[in-house]
C-alpha cells in the first residue's frame, strides 16, 4: 500500500527517530547551533533580558521551548539568566512543550542535574494545553521536523515498501504550491495548525526560531538524510528501509511559506535574517565581552570559538536563518 511522503516523513522522524532522544554533535548524525556550546542559549537569554528592560516582558513571563530534545538549550538559557539577572529566576516560569514521555524524562533529569531544585521546569504535551499571559517562545531547527510533501510540477512524491515514486499531486497540494510559488521542492504541512495553536497559547507572545532555508522557493528538491555526519540523497538510495527511523531526514524551509502562514493566523512578522546577524543583534558580542572580563582565559577562548562557529559563513552563520513573530506585543 502506498502512502503520501508526508506520512512517511512523520513516521520516520517524529514517531521513531526523535522520540527516543538523539545524540546531536560529534557523536550523533549532525550538528546544531545548540551542540556548538552554551553561547547560543545564553545569547537568547541576554536578548530576552534586553526586552525585559524595554518593558516588553515582565519578570513573571513564561519562557517556552518547543523541540527541546535533551533540554540543552533551555539549560543554557537558564544559565544566561543566572549569570546576568539571577534575581528573576524566582519569578520567571520555564516550560517545555514535549509530546514524547521518554524525552520529558531525559529533559527533567538533565535539568535537575544542572540546577537541582533551584529551577522548576513545567512540561506540556501540546500547545493546545497552554494558556499563558505573556510568553517568550524559542526553538531551534523545529520546522524542518514538520512533515512535507515533495512536488515536481504536477507530480507529488509517494512511498511504497520504503521506495519513492512519483504520481499525480493532490489538488489541495497544487493549490498551496501555487499560493507559495513552489513549482519544484518541498512544501511544509501543519504550519497553519501550529500557528493557530501558538496564537491561542498566550495573550501576548514573541516567537523566535532558527532553521535552514531561504525566503522563497529554491525551485529544487533539498530533501536529504544525515547519518553519522554523512549526507545521502534519498533518491539515490533505492530502498530506504535501513535508514528509516535511525537517521535524520530533513529539508530546507521556504520561509516565505512560514511568514504567510503565520500572518494568516494574526501574527506580526518582525524580522528575518541570517543567524550571524541575529547572534550579533541579540547580544552575542556583549556576552563574549562579559566572559572575557569575568570568566577567565579558558572560558573566553571557548566562547570565542563558539561565536565563530555560530556566525562564520563557512560554518553555521549564513546557512541558518532566524525568523521572528509577535502577537499582542503592541
Amino acid at each position: 500500500m502506498s502512502i503520501k511522503f508526508s506520512s512517511y516523513f512523520d513516521n520516520w522522524l517524529n514517531k521513531n527517530y526523535y522520540k527516543n532522544g538523539v545524540n546531536i554533535g560529534k557523536k550523533g548524525d549532525f550538528y546544531t547551533s545548540v551542540s556548538v556550546g552554551a553561547l547560543f542559549g545564553v545569547t537568547l537569554a541576554y536578548h530576552f533580558l534586553n526586552l525585559l528592560k524595554k518593558g516588553e516582558f515582565s519578570p513573571n513571563a513564561n519562557i517556552v521551548e518547543i523541540g527541546a530534545n535533551d533540554g540543552s538549550m533551555m539549560g543554557d538559557f537558564i544559565s544566561g539568566i543566572f549569570t546576568f539577572q539571577p534575581e528573576i529566576l524566582k519569578t520567571l516560569k520555564f516550560n517545555i512543550i514535549e509530546p514524547h514521555a521518554n524525552l520529558r524524562k531525559i529533559q527533567t533529569q538533565n535539568l535537575k542535574q544542572k540546577f537541582g531544585d533551584e529551577v522548576i521546569i513545567n512540561h506540556f504535551l501540546h500547545l493546545k494545553e497552554c494558556k499563558f499571559d505573556e510568553a517568550f517562545f524559542i526553538s531551534n531547527e523545529l520546522f524542518d521536523c514538520f512533515a512535507c510533501e515533495v512536488v515536481d510540477g504536477d507530480k507529488m512524491l509517494y512511498v511504497k515498501d520504503d521506495e519513492l515514486f512519483w504520481d499525480s499531486a493532490d489538488k489541495e497540494i497544487l493549490t498551496a504550491c501555487k499560493k507559495f510559488e513552489i513549482t519544484k521542492g518541498e512544501i511544509t504541512t501543519g504550519l497553519s495548525e501550529f500557528a493557530k495553536n501558538l496564537a491561542n497559547s498566550a495573550r501576548k507572545l514573541k516567537f523566535i526560531t532558527f532553521d535552514y532555508g531561504d525566503m522563497g522557493s529554491r525551485s529544487d528538491i533539498t530533501l536529504r538524510i544525515y547519518k553519522e555526519h554523512r549526507v545521502f540523497s534519498p533518491f539515490e538510495l533505492g530502498n530506504l528501509k535501513e535508514f528509516f527511523g535511525v537517521s535524520d531526514i530533513t529539508y530546507d524551509l521556504n520561509f516565505a511559506q512560514v511568514r504567510q502562514e503565520f500572518k494568516d493566523c494574526g501574527f506580526d512578522f518582525k524580522g528575518f535574517k541570517k543567524q550571524s546577524a541575529a547572534i550579533v543583534d541579540f547580544g552575542g558580542a556583549e556576552v563574549l565581552e562579559y566572559v572575557l572580563k569575568n570568566g577567565g582565559d579558558s572560558a573566553y577562548k571557548s566562547f570565542l570559538k563558539q561565536f565563530k562557529f555560530l556566525t562564520s559563513p563557512e560554518f553555521l552563520g549564513e546557512r541558518f536563518k532566524m525568523i521572528e513573530f509577535d502577537k499582542g506585543m503592541r
